[in-house]
């Protein structure tokens, strides 16, 4: 039997849909990734209360570098090495929502890495909410394209409005 390609789509086109049992970012003091930030997602999720939607958000990376994931849910998730090219997912918190004001200029075309240290273990924030210590950064690697609009430029002030 031969062996089996892998599909990529052409050059250029962005996934709109989240890569289905990718494995999560592991937490951890010490653990660090670096990837390209493909978007931002909503999940069924039982933590969150069904007044409050019952859903969580959640961002998926391409990585660049292998990092250590976690693979699974809850007490039986397993401690997975995941390989460069490879899609993870990453928890949507208080040092991470920042990452979704890209998510418009992405489907433009733009590039961005995300490079993340957690530095140190969670801590309490207030009010029952907690925040993992991390380094979250981000480099543009490519720009959207310009917006088409109708708009003339300088504020209207064209060659003849000089004249």
């Amino acid at each position: 039997m031969a062996k089996q390609e892998m599909v990529r789509a052409p050059e250029g086109f962005r996934r709109v849909g989240s890569v289905a049992n990718a494995p999560w970012f592991n937490l951890k003091k010490g653990n660090q990734m670096i990837g390209v930030l493909e978007n931002v997602y909503e999940r069924n999720d039982e933590r969150v209360p069904k007044e409050k939607g019952g859903k969580s958000r959640f961002f998926q990376v391409k990585l660049l570098e292998a990092t250590e994931c976690r693979a699974g849910k809850g007490d039986d998730a397993k401690i997975v090495r995941a390989e460069a090219g490879q899609v993870i997912n990453l928890n949507y918190g208080p040092k991470t929502k920042e990452l979704e004001k890209l998510i418009p200029e992405i489907m433009r075309g733009a590039e961005y890495q995300v490079w993340i240290n957690v530095q140190g273990d969670k801590f309490k924030i207030g009010n029952g909410r907690t925040m993992w210590d991390m380094d979250v950064q981000v480099k543009l690697t490519q720009a959207a394209t310009a917006l088409d609009d109708d708009e003339p430029d300088f504020d209207g002030a064209g060659t003849e409005a000089q004249a």
